[in-house]
């Protein structure tokens, strides 16, 4: 008997980003079709928005405490599987009205996350050093 098929998450900046709109359509589109075909085993929706800062109260928040521990299993498996996860970002954000900065974690556009057995098994978008793959590439191995 072969292996079950993933279970994916997919985390996204926006609902509605005007520069890449189309291929957060056709994603969507693709994950529905293959969670009907059972070549997925489900695919749950994140809306992160710009960037989570794990130095403020926010980060005590329930979607800010599931980012802050996904984003720390995504870079242990980039570190287990001699990958690097591409378009994540620790960015330094100044307060216009205090002046106090903050560093924030910023996930890319549109992530993909595949677990089996509740184990992160690849996230997308990431690279092995030479070639980079995309969330469209790892669809098109389910």
């Amino acid at each position: 008997m072969g292996e079950r098929p993933p279970r994916v998450e997919v985390y996204l900046r926006s609902l509605a980003p005007t520069d890449i709109r189309d291929t957060q359509e056709r994603i969507v589109d693709r994950l529905r079709t293959l969670d009907d075909e059972g070549r997925i085993e489900g695919v749950d929706y994140t809306v992160c928005g710009e960037c989570v800062c794990p130095s403020l109260q926010t980060a005590e928040t329930d979607i800010a405490k599931l980012l802050l521990r996904r984003y720390e299993s995504f870079e242990e498996w980039a570190d287990s599987s001699d990958r690097e996860l591409v378009g994540f970002e620790q960015r330094d954000t100044e307060s216009l009205l205090t002046g106090t900065s903050v560093t924030g974690i910023v996930f890319p556009r549109l992530t993909l996350a595949e677990f089996r057995s509740g184990a992160v098994t690849f996230v997308a978008p990431s690279t092995n050093g030479t070639e980079q793959t995309s969330v469209s590439d790892r669809l098109d191995v389910y």
